[in-house]
């Protein structure tokens, strides 16, 4: 089997840096890629919102770098978390992110960090 997705997109918000609920020792990053669709309904384009995760010290070296409205490339693979209750079954659809590329220049005043991805 073969799980691999590509989105390119601007983040929603600020990305945000966190623990996994049983271990944490390991940095989560999670942010969300609006993605447009190509196609117009209606004279407007449906926009998706995806859910995205960057395990590991990766993520913690993206975090500043990743600021609401860059534009990004994701590539990674897509997961469901599944959760039941008494009253529903709820499904979470989300992108786990292996790579991320950097499509458009950060602002002027930002300044650089140690160790950071360089901008593309």
């Amino acid at each position: 089997m073969y799980n691999m997705v590509t989105l390119v997109g601007r983040l929603t918000r600020d990305a945000e840096v966190g623990q996994l609920p049983n271990d944490r020792k390991t940095p989560r990053l999670r942010f969300t890629v609006a993605v447009d669709r190509d196609y117009e309904i209606g004279g407007e384009t449906p926009t998706d919102f995806w859910p995205v995760e960057v395990l590991g010290e990766y993520g913690a070296r993206l975090a500043p770098h990743l600021l609401r409205g860059r534009l990004v490339l994701v590539s990674g693979s897509a997961h469901i978390d599944e959760r039941r209750s008494d009253e529903a079954y709820r499904v979470f659809p989300y992108i786990s992110v292996r790579q991320v590329r950097f499509l458009d220049r950060k602002a002027r005043d930002a300044e650089p960090t140690a160790g950071a991805p360089e901008d593309e």
